[in-house]
């Protein structure tokens, strides 16, 4: 750690109470602090014969993991061209969910809040029509609200804190227009089988970096925020599964 990145952690965890932080291009709260870094990542894949997303599949859940689950929110969300304009992504990191929903809906707006600068500068590369909001890794301060048709979110917030996760989902609810989607995977207790608990209970440092949810306190959460559930599926994650839940806003 440098010194600069220490002095940046250290003021934020003084400032955390008051609801302010320092931040350089992304967020340096080690809370939503990047996974995996983008130069390392992109040189594993390129070893591996296969393309970023083909490579993120078999590190962290199987392969066609990716294609499986936005095939899956498509068809819950009723997503076309025709019913989907204006689209918001939180922590697209390599953007191997952001191509293939591009791709589906071909939106005319494409916004996405990272924190990571490595992943930004790889998909401003990859994917030059997105849009890039200034984040503070706990908010979508800068889009209006009942703005969007789709916001959505993968491989995120069983990653972190229960309550950043909760504020995400808050404002997830606050930015999808009347009738739009919102749709993210997290871990659920309905994803903890006894397989699963048997594999978390046998490695208990590495399923540390997990994060549970309560799936019905969650869904009365949303349903007070005009939110009903339209359906789920389960998605493969390593070590056991993520649960993907898809909201319509009334």
């Amino acid at each position: 750690m440098s010194v600069q990145h220490a002095v940046q952690v250290a003021v934020n965890r003084a400032l955390r109470p008051t609801g302010f932080q320092v931040v350089r291009g992304h967020s340096t709260d080690p809370a939503i602090s990047p996974f995996l870094p983008a130069r390392r990542t992109i040189k594993q894949a390129a070893k591996a014969g296969k393309s970023v997303g083909d490579f993120l599949d078999s590190y962290s859940a199987e392969p066609g993991a990716t294609a499986a689950t936005v095939d899956a929110l498509l068809e819950i969300g009723h997503l076309t061209p025709d019913t989907v304009d204006r689209v918001c992504e939180i922590g697209p990191g390599s953007g191997r969910y952001t191509a293939r929903v591009q791709a589906a809906v071909q939106p005319s707006w494409y916004e996405v809040y990272e924190t990571a600068s490595d992943w930004i500068r790889y998909l401003r590369g990859e994917l030059p029509t997105l849009t890039f909001r200034p984040t503070d890794g706990h908010t979508l301060a800068p889009t209006p609200s009942a703005s969007v048709d789709l916001v959505h979110t993968h491989k995120l917030l069983g990653y972190i804190p229960f309550v950043t996760a909760l504020g995400y989902v808050d404002e997830m609810a606050r930015v999808v227009r009347p009738g739009g989607v919102v749709a993210f995977d997290l871990i659920t207790d309905d994803c903890l089988d006894d397989s699963t608990t048997k594999v978390w209970l046998t490695e208990p440092h590495r399923m540390s970096i997990y994060s549970v949810a309560p799936r019905a306190w969650l869904t009365d959460f949303l349903a007070q925020r005009n939110l009903e559930l339209e359906g789920s599926r389960f998605v493969p994650l390593s070590g056991g599964r993520t649960e993907l839940l898809v909201y319509r806003r009334r």
